[in-house]
């Protein structure tokens, strides 16, 4: 209704409001209506009422007009008025006005987010059954020689594969760490002296010098926990796993939990965004700039989104070609070759996906909050509140 125009001439309503007919009073009542903005010279669309009460006042102005009309028989008047009710009609009624654009990139953000979720369990599963391993170990213990032990055998990935799998196993690992960080402290301490002895400036070479001296007291306090780690029995050893993998454990619940709390509060957000964006047509038009921006920066994602997407499948992969002295040919495709296409579609595409989701979220989260604060008069919600507390903590006191 909004985006229509009004059927009649305000300038024919403003002359015959002036002019000797019998109804000059009545269209100047309508005159009025119509020109109750005072921005009506803007565009005839200006004529909406903006506010409830401008659409009051508006429908008062009309109503008046049809009381003093002493034509009856005037058909234009007619014309004008039925106009005008339903301008004020579809103003003063709720209408729904969200995106289904913005549904859309939440939507895909809940099922991303799920995804997310059973990724999250899963890693919590394994970080458990670490944990289960440790507690269920049986009592063993060994004693590694400083000089025995290599300084570039320490693996992290072999380290959560393999140490779990007994004290013996998790003690190794341990000492490998500190062996291989003492290695590489010392590398770098050597490296600042060598560099300190061919320095031409005071200054440089006094800083490499504390560089050289700072990489030396890490190594030693990596040797003083390698021999404190030795020297642990079984229960230390233990305790010792069960404190890292309890860590990771917790950290993966944690990870689990914000995920899962993020997820849930999309999915109550569509609702709620759908019942926030119900406002009243002079709502409607009093921020129809606004909505405007927010439609375009939603289309603008989605084209953006689209030519991402469009970018990643027109990359072609390299296709290689073998020519064979009998003149045969054969074409292959090589994973190796084509890996750096794969990850350019893969990065395109995620950053399609991405901006979608992103950009639906935050405009759902804004137009939730901004319809929830204009489109619903909370006052009297909050007064019974208050009321109902009231009388509540009335009733405690009078028990007391």
């Amino acid at each position: 209704m909004r985006e229509g125009y009004l059927s009649f001439d305000v300038e024919e309503v403003k002359r015959l409001s002036v002019s000797d007919s019998p109804n000059a009073e009545a269209y100047g009542y309508l005159y009025q209506a119509v020109t109750l903005q005072t921005d009506t010279v803007k565009g005839i669309d200006d004529a909406y009422p903006e506010t409830a009460a401008e659409t009051a006042k508006m429908r008062e102005l009309v109503d008046k007009a049809k009381s003093v009309l002493a034509d009856k028989s005037d058909t234009y008047f007619q014309f004008c008025v039925t106009d005008l009710e339903m301008i004020l009609d579809w103003s003063a009624k709720r209408h729904w006005n969200f995106q289904w654009q913005v549904i859309l990139g939440v939507v895909l953000t809940v099922l991303f987010l799920s995804w997310r979720v059973d990724k999250k369990q899963e890693n919590v599963e394994d970080r458990q059954a670490l944990v289960d391993a440790v507690e269920n170990w049986a009592e063993s213990d060994t004693v590694l020689v400083w000089e025995d032990t290599p300084d570039d055998a320490y693996n992290v990935t072999a380290f959560v594969k393999y140490g779990h799998l007994s004290a013996i196993n998790y003690k190794l690992f341990s000492l490998l760490e500190k062996k291989s960080s003492y290695a590489s402290s010392m590398k770098y301490s050597n490296d600042y002296a060598a560099k300190a002895d061919t320095a031409q400036s005071k200054d440089t070479r006094k800083r490499l010098t504390e560089l050289s001296e700072e990489s030396a007291d890490n190594a030693e306090k990596y040797r003083k926990e390698f021999d404190e780690i030795n020297a642990m029995d079984f229960k230390d050893i233990r305790k010792m796993a069960l404190d890292r993998y309890g860590a990771w454990l917790e950290g993966d619940k944690a990870d689990r939990r914000a995920v899962r709390a993020w997820n849930i509060f999309f999915i109550i957000l569509i609702p709620v965004y759908i019942f926030a964006e119900r406002p009243r047509g002079y709502n409607i038009t009093r921020y129809r700039a606004e909505a405007g921006t927010l439609k375009g920066i939603s289309k603008w994602t989605y084209a953006v989104s689209a030519l991402l997407a469009g970018s990643a499948a027109s990359i072609p992969y390299i296709q290689t070609i073998t020519k064979y002295r009998s003149g045969r040919t054969e074409s292959s495709y090589d994973a190796g070759t084509n890996a750096p296409v794969m990850i350019m579609k893969a990065v395109l595409y995620i950053a399609a996906f991405a901006l979608v989701c992103v950009v639906s979220c935050i405009l759902m989260l804004y137009m939730t909050v901004q319809g929830l604060r204009r489109n619903y008069d909370w006052a009297p919600v909050a007064a019974k509140v208050k009321g109902a507390a009231a009388k509540a903590a009335s009733s405690v006191e009078k028990r007391q």
